[in-house]
């Protein structure tokens, strides 16, 4: 199936696959325009963010020897998840006239795929180029993390019992 989609797209002119893929920029551009509104620039932050992360991450993940297909795929789906989240959140925000609302999400999804970016880098062996001070404040979200998952999982022991 890849070899023949491959195949096919080699069988194209360069111009034309330009073209498409300009006409994909366009529309999706056009769409945050129209959608996001006065939030724009914001969802642009987050979605640099989110193909970043994304990228981190599939680099982190052949460093590492555990790149897989599958979990591409969710992370994919997971990304799409966080801007559909951002545009929901920018509805809401137009429901109540308050825009505050819209860019404090945006605000935290974008924060939320930086913390992830910089996990990727520490992850694919590139942590020396983080500054040490930003390398404790992870290992300090880290270790928060993990106590809460901690909690829950003894939560979940004790009303299963």
């Amino acid at each position: 199936m890849w070899n023949s989609f491959l195949e096919r797209l080699g069988s194209f002119e360069p111009g034309i696959i330009k073209n498409a893929l300009l006409a994909v920029a366009g529309f999706f551009t056009g769409l945050v325009s129209t959608i996001m509104g006065e939030h724009q620039s914001f969802f642009y932050w987050l979605f640099g963010f989110v193909v970043f992360d994304y990228l981190t991450g599939m680099i982190a993940a052949a460093r590492t020897g555990t790149l897989s297909s599958r979990i591409g795929l969710i992370g994919v789906v997971k990304k799409l998840v966080i801007l559909l989240i951002a545009i929901g959140f920018h509805g809401i925000d137009q429901i109540f006239a308050e825009p505050w609302i819209g860019t404090g999400a945006c605000g935290a999804l974008s924060l939320n795929e930086l913390i992830s970016i910089l996990e990727n880098v520490e992850r694919a062996g590139f942590g020396s180029i983080i500054p040490r001070h930003i390398r404790r404040m992870l290992d300090v979200v880290k270790t928060q993390e993990e106590n809460k998952l901690k909690q829950r999982c003894g939560m979940e022991e004790k009303t299963s019992e």
